[in-house]
């Protein structure tokens, strides 16, 4: 090592920390964002915990996310992809496989404790923030039943289902499944409850799945 000069330890040391690019930092900030939200309800989410959460500036945090609503937006986009998931190459699938598909039956045990745990906080908070259940509706709700009534048009035109509406159509295939995570997230079973709800849900889409295919 010549004189004066740096070890590669500390020449490491030198310049600017790494920046990483927005949407990265936008996934880490909705992960975070999530697991507080799911642990301590809409109320007890901050603004000032995410930041500190995530290690990074407020005014990093209001950049990316102007406001606490606008978080929980994304947070509500991020949670409709672990409740839905349509892919083209379902349409290869036997019309009951693609429905558990498409509805994440075979989701991991953690990352079905997570959405039960934002059902559950949704249900409750929803009551006391209208601003909330607003952005569950629209972003949540609607956009979900929309994408599910679009994917029985697109099986209607390939001559895999028949149904007269597929807003309605879609409407059932919502409650089916989401009314019984709701359910289950709420602890209130009106019927005998199954060990696992997913077990309901198999059966339940092999019903569905006969009733929709076409009458040859």
């Amino acid at each position: 090592m010549t004189l004066g000069a740096l070890p590669p330890s500390s020449a490491k040391l030198r310049g600017r920390p790494k920046v990483i690019p927005d949407d990265q930092q936008k996934e880490r900030i909705v992960a975070q964002a999530f697991d507080l939200f799911c642990d301590r309800g809409y109320s007890g989410m901050n603004m000032d915990e995410v930041a500190a959460r995530c290690r990074i500036s407020k005014k990093t945090l209001y950049r990316l996310f102007p406001s606490k609503l606008e978080l929980t937006g994304a947070i509500v986009d991020a949670h409709r992809q672990s409740m839905i998931d349509i892919r083209p190459e379902w349409d290869r699938l036997p019309l009951v496989e693609a429905l558990q598909h498409m509805f994440r039956v075979d989701i991991d045990e953690e990352a079905d404790r997570a959405r039960t745990a934002f059902v559950r906080v949704v249900m409750v908070d929803s009551v006391a923030f209208p601003e909330l259940r607003s952005l569950v509706e629209t972003r949540g709700r609607d956009s979900t039943h929309a994408m599910i009534a679009d994917w029985l048009k697109r099986q209607q035109a390939l001559g895999r289902v028949d149904v007269e509406d597929a807003a309605v159509s879609a409407r059932v295939l919502l409650d089916v499944a989401f009314g019984t995570l709701a359910a289950a997230a709420g602890h209130r079973w009106e019927w005998p409850a199954f060990p696992d709800w997913r077990v309901y849900l198999r059966r339940a889409f092999t019903l569905i799945a006969k009733g929709l295919e076409p009458r040859s």
